[in-house]
C-alpha cells in the first residue's frame, strides 16, 4: 500500500470518546443565531469551540489537549449519525430580566477583542474570543443511570477569567432523582448567567 497524503495530519478517528473536564477556557465563536424559545421569547445561541483552557482556578493561558474538541466530537459522531448536533453551545435570553446578563455577554466580548464592538449584526460575532467556566452537571437518564457532562455555564471576558475559579460538580439532590427531575438547578439559583437548555435547535444551521 502506498503512503496517503496528508496522512500524518489527519485527526484519528477511533469511535471513542473523551469527556470535557471542568475548567477555564477561551473560546471561539463559530456561529451566531438569534432565535424565538417555545415562549416566543428572543435569544441569542453562540456556536463555540476551544481554543485553549486550563483545569486550574485562575486561567493561565496554557495550550489545552481540548483544543478543537466540539469539532472533533462532531466529526466523530457525524460518521455514526448524520443528524448529530454541535456540541458547543451557549445561550442567553436578550429582553427584560435578561438584558443585564447579554449586555454582560457582549461586553465581555468586546473586553477580550478591542478592537471590537457590538453593533447589533450577530454575524460580526464569528471568529471573536471570550472566557468560558465550565462546570459538570449530574443528570438522570431515562433508565434511571446517573451521568455526568460537562457544560458552560458562564461566560467571563479573557481578563476576567484570570480572578475565576472552577466550579464544584452539580449533583442532583436525593430529591430530584426520587422525583425523576433530572433538570439541574438553574443558573440564576447559583448567581450565574441565565442559561436556558430547553429551546429548539430548528433555524441553526451549524447545530
Amino acid at each position: 500500500m502506498r503512503p496517503i497524503d496528508g496522512y500524518e495530519q489527519a485527526p484519528a478517528f477511533t469511535g471513542e470518546t473523551i469527556s470535557l473536564p471542568a475548567g477555564l477556557y477561551k473560546l471561539v465563536i463559530k456561529q451566531a443565531n438569534v432565535i424565538q424559545d417555545k415562549q416566543n421569547r428572543e435569544m441569542m445561541v453562540l456556536c463555540f469551540d476551544i481554543v485553549e483552557g486550563s483545569q486550574k482556578d485562575g486561567y493561565i493561558g496554557v495550550n489545552s489537549d481540548y483544543k478543537d474538541f466540539y469539532d472533533k466530537q462532531f466529526r466523530l459522531r457525524k460518521q455514526s449519525d448524520p443528524n448529530t448536533k454541535w456540541g458547543g453551545i451557549y445561550r442567553q435570553l436578550t429582553h427584560g430580566d435578561s438584558l443585564p446578563f447579554f449586555k454582560g455577554l457582549m461586553t465581555s466580548i468586546e473586553k477580550s477583542n478591542p478592537s471590537y464592538r457590538w453593533n447589533w449584526d450577530e454575524r460580526t460575532l464569528v471568529g471573536k474570543f471570550v472566557g468560558g467556566i465550565f462546570q459538570r452537571e449530574e443528570f438522570e437518564t431515562s433508565d434511571g443511570q446517573k451521568k455526568m457532562a460537562t457544560k458552560c455555564v458562564q461566560i467571563r471576558s479573557l481578563d476576567g477569567l484570570k480572578d475565576a475559579k472552577i466550579p464544584a460538580d452539580n449533583l442532583l439532590t436525593v430529591t430530584t432523582s426520587l422525583t425523576g427531575n433530572n433538570q439541574p438547578p438553574s443558573m440564576m439559583d447559583q448567581g450565574l448567567v441565565n442559561v436556558p437548555d430547553n429551546v429548539p435547535d430548528e433555524g441553526i444551521p451549524f447545530m
